[in-house]
């Protein structure tokens, strides 16, 4: 590897990243001699000593995000295949079982920041949201083909968030192979089509997995409302689970579609599928209170951004204090938020308030966060965003 540029850290700052944290923040360096965007970089200690290497931004303040702690690596395919083989064979021994949809590489929680992979059957999809792994395109797709043998590779790199590191939203490209519909794959044995090219995220939400699980133990001879419904996954596990009615809501049409089809996918009666707002169809006066053993509220993020947090705990709560009125009795709210700004305390004072407005009394019986292959490490929490709360509304 040729000399690269040196950034030499302020006392004790040093530590987080030996910890674990993959983040060198611009406040922590004293002397840097990187200039350009996405340049590698090898961090040092006040004392001198090598703390790792990475790749630099003299834009934001996280100037440095860590790729390697080994100072001999070189980023190449070969570094791509090691790291992609190493989270494939983690990922496989935690996954459930009889499942083909999961998330390959979480970004900075499995150290290749910047970046996400999620498999769906043999068909990859990555996603780019750095200056520095934007960089390594190349190398991330012939690791893959090596490593997987996949019938396609899809980039979709059409998120906002690559604008802050002043890079394009790309629109979705298949770089290998053909996809010429959505992809079949599978979750605890129910069968879904992923949209990898039209598609929210990557085409599918694997984060919520866990959840869906709950649901499946907790719908047999229930009815369930499924609100921001998507392509009707917990709607699909609810079903599965012997529900005895099953509503889904979404504003988008394209999504209910899909709803139709997975069920028919896994030859079940996709119920009663309403295009709406979902605001609206909760006011309603086709929905009565008690018509719900259990609702599923499971929107977007309303926080996007810091000063978006507020205007999102409105939401939140004006949300969830619709539906906590219109459960009967001892009914089941499965309440998430997306939003990584919105903390797990600040999400839970909000369904306090929520339930005064609806003048309930709630009781907390779960907490779930993502599935287990969206890395949540201790040395950084700032990977951990998804916050389901399943409530008993007494």
């Amino acid at each position: 590897m040729p000399d690269l540029s040196k950034i030499s850290l302020k006392p004790k700052k040093d530590m987080p990243v030996v910890s674990g944290h993959p983040w060198i923040f611009s406040n922590g360096i004293s002397k840097c001699e990187a200039t350009r965007i996405g340049e590698i970089v090898e961090v040092f200690s006040d004392g001198g000593e090598y703390v790792g290497t990475g790749y630099f931004n003299p834009a934001g303040s996280i100037s440095v995000r860590i790729l390697s702690r080994d100072r001999c690596e070189t980023f190449d395919s070969a570094f791509f295949e090691k790291r992609f083989r190493k989270l494939d064979e983690r990922k496989k021994n935690i996954i459930p079982k009889n499942t083909t949809g999961y998330r390959l590489c979480y970004a900075d929680s499995d150290g290749l920041p910047g970046l996400i992979v999620d498999r769906y059957d043999d068909v990859f999809v990555f996603q780019i949201h750095t200056a520095g792994m934007d960089n390594f395109r190349d190398e991330i797709i012939s690791a893959l083909k090596y490593i997987f043998k996949p019938s396609a590779i899809v980039e979709r790199s059409d998120v906002k968030i690559r604008r802050q590191e002043g890079l394009k939203v790309l629109t979705p490209i298949v770089h290998f192979g053909e996809v010429n519909s959505e992809i079949i794959f599978e979750e605890n044995g129910i069968k879904f089509y992923s949209d990898v090219l039209g598609g929210q995220k990557t085409g599918f939400f694997l984060d919520q997995r866990d959840a869906r699980k709950k649901l499946f133990e907790m719908s047999d001879g229930k009815k369930v409302l499924n609100l921001f419904c998507y392509t009707g996954a917990f709607s699909l596990y609810a079903a599965k689970g012997g529900a005895e009615k099953v509503v889904s809501v979404d504003s988008s049409k394209t999504a209910t579609e899909l709803v139709k089809k997975n069920f028919e996918l896994n030859k079940l009666d996709a119920g009663e599928v309403v295009v709406a707002d979902v605001f609206d169809f909760l006011s309603t006066e086709e929905i009565k209170a008690g018509d719900f053993d259990i609702i599923v509220c499971d929107p977007p993020a309303f926080a996007k951004s810091g000063g978006n947090v507020q205007k999102a705990l409105k939401a939140y709560m004006d949300l969830n204090r619709k539906c906590m009125a219109l459960l009967k009795e001892d009914g089941v709210l499965f309440s998430s938020s997306c939003s990584g700004r919105v903390s797990i305390d600040d999400f839970r004072n909000t369904l306090k308030i929520a339930a005064g407005g609806a003048k309930k009394d709630v009781q907390v019986v779960s907490t779930i966060g993502q599935a287990v292959d969206h890395t949540d490490k201790l040395s950084f929490p700032e990977g951990r965003y998804l916050k389901t709360l399943i409530l008993q509304v007494l």
